[in-house]
């Protein structure tokens, strides 16, 4: 057994994993951005718990465990430049991207705040756009690589109340298709996918009650716009995450994983 083969065998026995979660993720170097809550926060448990190397990355402070830490604006070039360098030069490689930073700003199109939308467009957009644009490059020299975008069902279909947050969504959506023909037409192994969420069990939900009055008659609403009447679990968005990273969706490119219980079949 090699060292590497023998350090999954740890991962295993220690942690409880799966010979097949921890043959597509042990060793792996996974750069998750929005890592300090919601989706960020639990991929980047996942990925430790699978024996992947995990670069987490967020703004505020990431109570995860995680390989290495870097605090960061997602929207700021400088710093996507200077994290890349570290990551390549403390571990060789970057096999995974995931972009998990988000925001959302909600009221009438008639009302947004300009700063509001821009903020939006910013966080959600650009951060996605410079993740890739400075991450591609590394995965394109080894030949390989996956990227998880993190959009949502508001990338598809339209939300009132929600026009920045739809608009930046349905941006990843497209960009992520760019990027992935791009990377398809260079002869590589990279591949870009996007995820689209329904209404997710993380903190976000708590600031979009909060930004409407925070009624609790408004979750209640917005979970009786849901069919089965619940959100979706982090712990389901997850596992297409970690699905897309893995060499299981070596031919998963350039597509949307809608995880919405189907919420988009009504």
């Amino acid at each position: 057994m090699g060292r590497q083969d023998s350090a999954c065998a740890s991962v295993r026995k220690c942690r409880g994993m799966s010979d097949d979660v921890v043959a597509r993720h042990c060793d792996r170097v996974v750069i998750v951005t929005g890592a300090a809550s919601g989706i960020g926060a639990a991929s980047v448990a996942a990925l430790v718990k699978a024996g992947a190397k995990v670069v987490a990355i967020d703004l505020n402070e990431v109570s995860q465990p995680a390989t290495h830490v870097i605090r960061m604006s997602v929207s700021d070039e400088a710093a996507w430049i200077s994290a890349i360098a570290e990551t390549t030069e403390r571990f060789g490689r970057i096999d995974g991207l995931v972009n998990c930073a988000g925001i959302i700003r909600m009221g009438p199109i008639t009302e947004m705040d300009l700063g509001d939308f821009r903020l939006s467009m910013q966080v959600n957009v650009e951060g996605p756009f410079l993740g890739m644009k400075h991450t591609l490059p590394v995965m394109y020299r080894q030949g390989s690589g996956s990227v998880v975008n993190i959009s949502s069902t508001a990338g598809i279909a339209g939300a009132a109340g929600a026009s920045a947050y739809c608009a930046s969504k349905a941006a990843v959506r497209l960009m992520s298709k760019a990027a992935a023909l791009e990377a398809i037409g260079g002869g590589t192994r990279v591949r870009v996918n996007s995820v689209h969420p329904a209404m997710t069990e993380t903190p976000m939900v708590k600031e979009i009650v909060a930004q409407l009055g925070g009624d609790e008659e408004i979750e209640k609403q917005m979970r009786a716009l849901q069919p089965s009447g619940q959100f979706i679990p982090v712990s389901a968005v997850v596992d297409a995450i970690l699905f897309l990273l893995s060499d299981a969706a070596a031919y998963v490119n350039g597509t949307e994983f809608v995880v919405d219980n189907g919420f988009t079949a009504q």
